[in-house]
């Protein structure tokens, strides 16, 4: 079997926990997959007149799946993403505005579950009851890169064909440059800019469900924002200062300029946890790590797509 020859699947489950079938149009474009089933396996070691175990009973099952993205537009503005349903299912609402913009931010309610698969060159891995957590790395010169990972409530291995009469993005993704970022409206000299969202991922344990889970769930968020901007002059802009008096301050960014590629990430409260001494090719630089805190909720981070 060929690693190369290989598809990711979604959709959104209309029924919780539910496998859906999978369809040549769910298919989307990815790169990095991995597939890691789990089965809890209890030992039993009763005392006897031997040390020799006995057997291992195969208990609860569950299974993760990880993948990068390509963030990228569409070719008329106001569509979705073209993986807009694995988005979702990592607590991120879309809005979308016809002939207009594609919007997304956190949400706390109606997150629905996903199924997802990977059908690699003959064999399908699948995982149902799923929702994930994920980042996005902007790094200088390349284009922005979602890694999603996913947890599922069961999971299934069985032969079948790659899916047939796919439909995949041919949208370029624009590259992280003439970037017009800004934080504390000060234009940082910078590398490189990671946002995570933070989801804490848990399994909702059902006796009455063959896997013993009915789905995975979000039960919280912390979604946090990296940085490493060349190191100034107080004066210049006063990084650590800002740490001390725990500050509240915006971020912007705007990456591409053709329509329906053009990407706007904005943040309205960023406050840093951490300000360090660091190096980059001999220049020193800081290695900042800071929260992305709610304004009125639900928008500590918005991804704006015109």
């Amino acid at each position: 079997m060929l690693v190369k020859k290989c598809q990711i699947v979604a959709e959104i489950e209309a029924s919780e926990g539910t496998a859906e079938t999978l369809e040549a149009a769910d298919v989307f474009l990815a790169f990095n997959p991995s597939f890691t089933p789990e089965i809890e396996m209890h030992a039993r070691n009763p005392v006897r007149s031997v040390l020799s175990p006995y057997p291992s009973v195969p208990g609860a099952r569950s299974a993760k799946m990880s993948f990068d993205v390509e963030l990228v537009g569409t070719a008329a503005a106001g569509d979705p993403v073209h993986f807009s349903d694995v988005l979702q299912a990592c607590g991120i609402d879309e809005t979308l505005v016809a002939v207009t913009s594609a919007t997304y931010t956190p949400a706390s309610d109606s997150i629905p579950s996903v199924t997802l698969a990977m059908y690699l060159d003959g064999k399908i891995y699948k995982l149902w009851g799923a929702r994930g957590t994920c980042k996005l790395a902007l790094e200088d010169g390349k284009p922005p890169i979602f890694s999603f990972e996913f947890t599922g409530a069961d999971f299934s291995e069985l032969d079948g064909a790659l899916l047939s009469g796919t439909s995949l993005s041919a949208v370029v993704p624009p590259i992280f440059t003439d970037a017009s970022l800004t934080i504390d409206a000060y234009a940082a000299i910078l590398s490189k800019v990671e946002i995570v969202t933070g989801n804490a991922i848990a399994l909702r344990k059902d006796a009455n469900s063959a896997s013993g889970h009915v789905s995975a769930v979000i039960t919280g968020k912390e979604s946090t924002l990296t940085l490493d901007p060349e190191n100034v002059l107080v004066a210049t802009e006063d990084f650590m200062g800002n740490w001390r008096s725990g500050a509240q301050m915006a971020f912007t960014t705007t990456i591409g300029s053709v329509a329906g590629n053009t990407i706007a990430i904005t943040a309205p409260k960023v406050q840093y946890q951490g300000v360090g001494l660091a190096e980059r090719d001999g220049q020193s630089t800081l290695d900042i790590k800071a929260l992305l805190a709610a304004d009125t909720g639900d928008d500590e981070w918005q991804i704006a797509i015109t």
